[in-house]
């Protein structure tokens, strides 16, 4: 039975204009419309028929009277509810949908299809005269009101139903208005809040549309980033971009904050950690903004339950029921879903791991970060180009952990130690292996220019303050792919290689105040001191300190110690010492050997309800004490003591005897060092 025009005017409001925070959008095409009214043999042609019904097509200009009539009696009313024009918004955006290049018309032909859309079936004449009435002859003007009273119902709402995406088209005023809830399909929506979050996007700092345009070019880059085939052509359309980049502003500024997986569901990034002194792997879950307590989700393929459950002062989830972590998992993807959270892990040929001071192990990151080092886990079958780009551009010290006697990720390589400190050095190894760049191997994408690092002051009541000669870095908008980019800074123009490496502002600033940088148009600023506003000592320093009898105390004038209370001077300084070794030793400077024993694990930690590994315990060590030597199997690990350098060597001799020999005589002397030489440092 087909639906009346009220009908579709309740279908329509009771779909799209109801309580919910973030962006409002109208989108339409033929399969949302088909779930609205599963009843109709076709649901589009239905909606046709009931604005059809409402309409005087033969009046030409004047087709829309008897609905504008409607709508201006709704104008002059208390506008509780929608405009009575639903059905004929609708009708229009399905017409944007279905835009296309055929033997009839190119896709920017939309006036032909939003005839085609209303009068399905009719002959080519009447559509021909159909699209001229509509387009040549002005009627669509009253469909342009009917779009802009929606509009402002929606915004009078004041956030109730939602912010509203509908917006005009810099050139194309008439069609912009369907067009811009065409653009953006719903599944582009979910993928948009990892745009958002990549960009940085928070209320009141949503940069404008034309750095978002360029920021999606790079974004999208990705595969992993890639939107709807609709998307990318809008996108890359001279007509329909700039409209594009507009609507996809306003879901910025309507966006809450919550990254949503494809389903609607807020999503929890699913992290890969490896601790290497344990020789496990395991998934991390972070909390999301706003994440409740406690959740439940269901392992991929299966009806079992994986359990999550915040700790206070941690960032991630205690996990019980957690899967393994398999090759299939890393290379495939996977997801788990909850009733309101979707926890996924996307395909992952290559992952770069970074030091994670909440586990103590290495924690996977979005990419790879200039200057940091990394643990990076590739597939196999890439694993000799890996090798190839880390010889040509990687800094010294990298090596491959073997994993002969226990395999640890099987189908992987693990590399160590990975640290790029030159861009153009990458850019020059990734030339000739296209492969590796689409994989990742590259610094992670910059949608958006930002200032980074440096030595900023007053951060309390300013974010853009540094001291002179510790201006921060400027991070290029970059994607998988380098590219050129314009910067000025303080009118210098320059024309710089965007690799996703930082460049280093202080090395063009020599004078205090204000400086202005534009980079392809978007403009950063900030302002470099002497010194911070108030050079004074912050309240309270100094107020604490002890008396002559080791009493704390207030009273400044009875002071004997401020800062710390000790006995007496020590000669002797901590060391973390790795747990789960056969055997652990300090060699000292006079030839002595000192067996060092394994500390507990304090009660109270293991009492929390998580899987805590604790790496390291800690000794004090003698300041005779040159090495720790640890060993595991056969083979034992020296780690030099007190060196500003972290040396560090992998030796398959006995130790011990052979430090007591090289502290006894000059010939043992020179045999240690060419044991050590031999060796090579292990990091």
């Amino acid at each position: 039975m087909a639906g009346g025009y009220e009908d579709w005017q309740r279908v329509l409001s009771a779909a799209f204009l109801i309580p919910h925070q973030g962006p409002t959008v109208l989108f339409l095409d033929d399969g949302a419309l088909a779930r609205f009214r599963p009843e109709a043999e076709n649901a589009g042609d239905d909606l046709a028929e009931a604005v059809r019904s409402r309409l005087r097509l033969g009046d030409g200009r004047s087709m829309f009277a008897p609905i504008m009539a409607s709508f201006r009696q709704w104008q002059r009313s208390s506008r509780l509810d929608p405009p009575p024009v639903l059905p004929v918004i609708a009708l229009t955006v399905l017409a944007a949908t279905r835009m296309r290049s055929d033997a009839d018309a190119r896709s920017t032909n939309y006036y032909l299809r939003l005839a085609q859309a209303l009068c399905p079936g009719a002959d080519v004449e009447a559509i021909g005269a159909l699209r001229n009435d509509l387009r040549e002859g002005g009627a669509f003007l009253d469909v342009v009101e009917m779009w802009r009273g929606l509009h402002g119902w929606i915004e009078a709402q004041d956030g109730a139903i939602g912010a509203s995406t509908i917006r005009d088209h810099p050139h194309l005023q008439r069609i912009g208005y369907p067009l811009s809830q065409a653009l953006v399909r719903q599944s582009d929506r979910m993928a948009l809040t990892r745009f958002f979050q990549a960009l940085d996007v928070s209320p009141g700092a949503v940069p404008d549309s034309r750095v978002i345009a360029s920021a999606l070019d790079i974004w999208t880059a990705a595969a992993q980033n890639r939107l709807s085939e609709a998307f990318m052509r809008a996108l890359g359309d001279a007509d329909l971009r700039p409209l594009l980049a507009i609507v996809v502003e306003a879901h910025a500024q309507a966006w809450d904050g919550r990254v949503l997986a494809s389903e609607g569901k807020q999503r929890i990034e699913i992290r890969l950690s490896i601790d290497l002194d344990a020789w496990k792997a395991r998934w991390l879950f972070p909390i999301p903004p706003g994440g409740p307590d406690t959740l439940a989700v269901l392992a991929p393929g299966s009806d079992r339950e994986v359990s999550l459950t915040t700790l206070a002062g941690l960032d991630y989830y205690s996990v019980q029921g957690s899967p393994a972590v398999t090759p299939e998992l890393l290379s495939s993807g996977f997801r788990l879903r909850g009733n309101e959270f979707t926890a996924e892990s996307p395909p992952s040929p290559v992952l770069f791991l970074s030091p994670d001071a909440q586990t103590g192990a290495w924690t996977s990151a979005p990419g790879m970060l200039p200057f940091e080092e990394h643990l990076v886990a590739i597939s196999a079958p890439h694993v000799t180009e890996f090798r190839q780009v880390l010889s040509q551009a990687a800094v010294d010290g990298w090596r491959l952990l073997s994993q002969r006697g226990s395999v640890l990720l099987s189908g992987y390589a693990l590399f160590q130690g990975v640290r790029f400190t030159n861009g153009e050095m990458l850019e020059e190894a990734l030339a000739g292996l296209p492969g590796l760049r689409r994989l990742g191997v590259t610094p992670a994408a910059i949608p958006r220019a930002r200032l980074v690092r440096g030595l900023p002051l007053a951060t309390s009541i300013s974010g853009t303050h540094y001291l002179i000669g510790g201006e921060p870095d400027l991070l290029l908008p970059t994607g998988p792919d380098s590219r050129t980019a314009t910067v000025t800074l303080d009118g210098r123009r320059e024309q710089l290689q965007a690799n996703g490496f930082p460049l280093e502002l202080r090395r063009f600033i020599s004078d205090t105040g204000r400086h202005i940088v534009d980079a392809d148009g978007q403009e950063l600023s900030f302002t470099t001191l002497e010194e911070g506003p108030d050079p004074s000592q912050p309240s309270g320093t100094a107020s604490l300190g002890w008396t002559q009898d080791a009493q704390m105390s207030a009273q400044g004038h009875l002071f004997a110690v401020t800062g710390a209370c000790v006995s007496g001077p020590s000669d002797s300084y901590p060391i973390l010492v790795r747990r789960g070794r056969d055997e652990s030793w300090l060699l000292h400077a006079d030839g002595r050997t000192e067996l060092l024993a394994e500390t507990e694990t304090p009660a109270f930690l293991l009492s929390i309800d998580i899987e805590l590994h604790l790496p390291c315990f800690e000794i004090s060590a003698a300041s005779t004490a040159r090495w720790l030597a640890q060993r595991r199997g056969t083979r034992w690990r020296l780690t030099e003591i007190g060196s500003s350098k972290r040396n560090e060597y992998d030796l398959d001799i006995d130790v011990l005897d052979a430090w007591k020999r090289a502290c006894r005589d000059t010939n043992g002397a020179q045999l240690w060092k060419a044991q050590l030489s031999m060796a090579g440092g292990a990091t």
